[in-house]
């Protein structure tokens, strides 16, 4: 799994390379669809929301359930012709999108690319890639999912762990981790004792910023894991990416707040919580 800027899009072998537009509207399928057909780039593959990034009736509860293994092998198998491509992956600024995808190929063992450099310099050696002409896969078998990584936390396991030397990091914004107002879910809050570091805090100039969270890593290492989280798990792993890509021992919380809520007897917190001797500036 690799990240990479423009400036390595020379190294790619790029005709055996397919470009996968991952550009999407949270929850909104047709708009997305809209914004791709109307800012198209030449030969990528627009990868829908659903049910390749989340299925509603995937592995998890909440908002945006992890699809199960069969779905993101059969997409990947698709794409890159049983292994004969590499895929690299892009979304527009401020993105978790092209993250979601990322993760999930890494859960299920797909090494992929990830783009994070700005759209243009992609655009405009796009017709240098090669142009899959493939339709997406409709039909999926029922088997069962095996990771093949272990990054994936569900809430039975983050109760265990909880007790235990982690840390659990909100990325939402700070409004909805005090509870001060929620404009999605029925609760509001945060799972007790996270600490919230907002996405926007690891975005510069709409790109995730891999040396953003550099001046707190001392401080991420002396837990056994660091655990992130979101409203839906779909906006975590911006976060998982950059401390991974970093070395640290991290799992999202697939299900994240709207899973945690749907039980009652789950306690959620307003009060914030500190990581001692770290300070985040606002961008």
């Amino acid at each position: 799994m690799s990240i990479i800027n423009k400036d390595d899009l020379q190294e790619l072998e790029k005709e055996a390379t397919v470009l996968l537009d991952c550009r999407n509207l949270m929850d909104k399928f047709e708009e997305s669809k809209r914004l791709v057909q109307s800012d198209e780039i030449s030969g990528a593959v627009h990868i829908p929301q659903m049910p390749f990034m989340f299925k509603f009736d995937g592995i998890n509860e909440g908002r945006h359930p992890l699809p199960e293994q069969s779905v993101i092998d059969e997409l990947y198998r698709t794409l890159s012709n049983d292994g004969k491509y590499e895929l690299l992956l892009f979304a527009d600024d401020n993105s978790f999108f092209h993250t979601r995808l990322y993760f999930l190929f890494m859960l299920y063992g797909h090494d992929v690319y990830l783009f994070n450099d700005d759209l243009d310099a992609l655009r405009a050696q796009a017709d240098d890639f090669h142009d899959a002409d493939v339709d997406l896969p409709i039909k999926f078998d029922s088997a069962g999912s095996v990771f093949s990584r272990d990054i994936h936390y569900s809430m039975e396991t983050l109760e265990e762990k909880m007790q235990q030397n982690v840390l659990l990091i909100d990325v939402r914004s700070e409004d909805r981790y005090l509870g001060i107002t929620e404009p999605i879910d029925y609760k509001k809050g945060h799972i007790p004792g996270a600490v919230n570091i907002p996405n926007s805090l690891i975005y510069t100039d709409g790109l995730l910023d891999l040396s953003a969270m550099d001046h707190a890593l001392d401080k991420l290492n002396e837990y056994d894991e660091v655990i992130v989280y979101c409203g839906s798990g779909m906006s975590a792993t911006p976060m998982f990416t950059l401390l991974d890509h970093n070395g640290i021992n991290v799992k999202v919380y697939t299900g994240s707040f709207s899973e945690w809520i749907t039980d009652d007897s789950n306690n959620v917190e307003t009060s914030p919580n500190t990581l001692e001797g770290v300070h985040f500036n606002e961008r």
